[in-house]
């Protein structure tokens, strides 16, 4: 308890370092690749929601999605990239590679899909290099350009609006 209290705080700490240099600016480029973040601890419909931007995108994107869960599971077949607490070390690095190129790669859309502070989300969320962010308004607003008003369970709904406000940005 006391290690992860400390480990949180430490985080945190490199959170708000990083949040003191600003979001960068955002481009009026189009999107063509979309990045999500997803919570898989609160909200486990994680294919659900990759079939609704799939469906919502018609393929015009590539889609990437990086999961974060509780526990690894040995005998549990992965069907995405994960990660759990234990893959971020007290001074904000990776101990997999997955998340070393979630996080460099430079999307032009990143989801962060979660509706409820988590530091191991929101250290993936600041540290990406991705061009334009978008998120839930329940948490920082500080971490992304663009907030969506809605509850995690409702993708559909997510989905519908973001995409929406992505036409009257021209950015599809």
């Amino acid at each position: 308890m006391f290690y992860r209290t400390i480990k949180d705080f430490l985080i945190k700490k490199q959170i708000n370092k990083s949040l003191a240099f600003g979001l960068s600016a955002v481009n009026n480029d189009q999107i063509k690749t979309i990045g999500i973040l997803v919570d898989g601890v609160h909200f486990p419909d994680r294919d659900k929601l990759l079939q609704e931007f799939k469906k919502q995108a018609n393929g015009q994107f590539k889609v990437n999605l990086l999961v974060y869960r509780k526990k690894a599971k040995k005998d549990e077949s992965i069907e995405y990239p994960y990660y759990v607490k234990n893959d971020i070390s007290f001074s904000g690095s990776f101990s997999k590679g997955e998340i070393d190129n979630f996080v460099a790669f430079p999307f032009d859309l990143l989801v962060s899909y979660y509706d409820e502070s988590n530091t191991d989300l929101e250290l993936i969320t600041v540290l990406s290099k991705a061009k334009f962010k978008v998120g839930f308004a329940s948490v920082n607003k500080d971490l992304n350009h663009f907030f969506i008003n809605t509850f995690v369970e409702k993708y559909v709904d997510f989905t519908q609006v973001l995409f929406d406000y992505l036409k009257i940005l021209k950015k599809l």
